[in-house]
């Protein structure tokens, strides 16, 4: 079944800012809560307990007084007149009595009168919700004459700590309501946003269709000025009189269907219409091609090219072929594109996986060109950046990294790269894959990579004619009677493999490599 990568909706990140504010919320309530409850709270409780004190305190000094200035056949009538007094006092502040009750306890030997004569219990002196002050009655001369016990009521504390409550709240609530405006004011805002984002889109896949649909026929015109300059090319008197002139036709002809490919797949690699589909694939055959398409470049350019493959490398792998293809392509080219001289090595090689029935395979191109500067190793993933150089000044369109890097990372993968300038650059990157193990030996997998991995003699050929026919066509790149040529030869079987050696070179446009292969096979005895 076809992988299909799919948008995902909005509704995950309005759900994140939602979470955020109602967080926000949650915090900002906690902690003014947190704050009354373990501060403002305890802090007005001291403050109406030390006044309780001090109001105990003074009624104290008016019961010694009591004591000391009055007969002790008058005291019980006084004391209780005072006793009555301080009962009944109301705070008009909280609307209640202050003293809720009264207990009196005395030292009869110093006052000389008969134990229990005096002993006073008013009112409510157990009260729950009240200060219990327990305080001790001494004269001026020093002599405690009894102890006092006192319940005051709370009532202050519970009127200022309810004002203040209520207060704190209210100026708090302006703080929400901002919070709250701004998530509302927010999520009105991405509505719109995502809304103009979908716009945008649409905008950009109109325009991505519309141009991967002009590249698509831009390329059909180009094969044909590409036809006819192999054509005058072989014409010695044209080429004589007009070498200059056609070799430039070619050339930009050639240039231009190249960035026309790279703005085509820049066009279909889009990671909301990327679709993978993964069959099985003979890890040899797939290197073999592969390497024999650089190859046959690297040799027109005069390049060492060298491959270095694991000998024990799965037999097949599970994959999109052509997506790998291309990636690997993609680096390969520009490897030997950007060496003026020196070598390219292509390595692949077999990592450590604890998935059972996969394989994690190494990926690495290695050249001795001309490198990248440190600063500007991000900018040559940005598409159609290209870095200031003679060979990307002559040729390329920055879109070749920008696609390789994009497909690996929708494979699970991640393009790395290191490079010094005038030493040369390396990249690679790692994918794990369905595999099936290697039967074969050791030594036939050091030899099948390091001898191309394919073995021609076993290719049946078409007929000489018809392979002749083939080459003129691949060199005149005309696409649509190469189309109409293999499509003679898939009726026959026998020239599967010989369709499937050549089929990369069709599918990437490899014409003057194509040409070149074909050829090599017209030589083959």
């Amino acid at each position: 079944m076809p992988l299909r990568l799919r948008p995902s909706s909005s509704v995950l990140s309005k759900c994140i800012i939602s979470a955020i504010f109602i967080a926000l919320l949650v915090v900002l309530a906690w902690s003014l809560e947190n704050y009354w409850q373990h501060t403002l709270k305890p802090r007005l409780y001291l403050a109406a307990q030390t006044q309780a004190n001090v109001l105990a305190q003074s009624q104290s000094a008016v019961i010694v007084e009591t004591l000391e200035h009055n007969k002790p056949l008058e005291l019980a009538t006084s004391l209780r007149s005072v006793v009555q007094e301080m009962l009944i006092v109301e705070d008009p502040a909280i609307g209640t009595r202050y003293i809720r009750g009264l207990t009196l306890q005395f030292d009869y030997d110093l006052l000389g009168l008969a134990p229990g004569s005096l002993d006073f219990h008013e009112g409510d002196a157990q009260c729950v919700n009240c200060f219990l002050i327990e305080l001790p009655l001494i004269t001026s001369r020093g002599d405690l004459l009894g102890i006092a016990n006192v319940a005051i009521s709370d009532g202050y504390f519970r009127t200022l700590s309810n004002e203040m409550q209520s207060r704190l709240f209210a100026e708090s609530g302006l703080t929400f309501g901002l919070l709250v405006a701004v998530w509302l004011v927010m999520m009105l805002m991405f509505h719109r946003l995502h809304a103009a984002k979908h716009l945008l889109e649409a905008s950009d896949r109109a325009k991505t269709r519309f141009m991967a649909n002009i590249t698509h026929e831009l390329r059909t015109p180009l094969n044909a000025i590409l036809g006819y300059t192999q054509l005058y090319k072989d014409d010695p008197a044209l080429m004589d009189n007009y070498r200059q002139g056609i070799d430039s036709i070619d050339r930009s002809a050639d240039h231009l269907l190249s960035m026309i490919n790279d703005i085509l797949e820049f066009s279909r690699a889009d990671e909301d219409s990327v679709t993978f589909h993964p069959s099985e694939v003979s890890l040899t055959g797939f290197l073999g091609t592969l390497v024999e398409m650089i190859r046959l470049r690297a040799q027109l350019q005069g390049l060492d090219f060298k491959v270095r493959f694991d000998e024990k490398l799965p037999a097949e792998i599970r994959v999109d072929e052509k997506r790998l293809r291309q990636i690997l392509l993609n680096l390969l080219s520009n490897a030997v594109k950007f060496t003026p001289s020196g070598e390219v090595v292509f390595s692949v090689t077999q990592q450590k996986t604890r998935t059972q029935g996969h394989c994690r395979l190494h990926f690495s191109v290695t050249d001795s060109g001309i490198g990248i500067a440190r600063n500007q190793l991000k900018d040559i993933f940005i598409p159609f950046q290209q870095l200031d150089n003679p060979i990307t000044r002559a040729e390329g369109s920055g879109l070749g990294l920008s696609i390789s890097q994009r497909l690996i990372a929708l494979m699970g993968g991640k393009l790395r790269v290191s490079s010094r300038q005038d030493v040369g650059s390396r990249f690679w990157f790692e994918l794990e894959f369905p595999c099936r193990r290697s039967t074969s030996s050791p030594t036939e997998h050091k030899f099948a990579a390091t001898d191309t991995v394919t073995n021609d003699s076993n290719i049946r050929l078409p007929p000489k004619a018809l392979l002749e026919e083939l080459v003129q066509q691949a060199q005149r790149h005309d696409v649509l009677a190469l189309r109409k040529l293999i499509q003679q030869l898939e009726q026959e079987a026998c020239y599967q493999d010989f369709l499937a050696d050549i089929a990369p070179f069709v599918s990437n446009y490899r014409f003057k490599l194509l040409a070149a292969k074909l050829v090599q096979y017209e030589q083959t005895p």
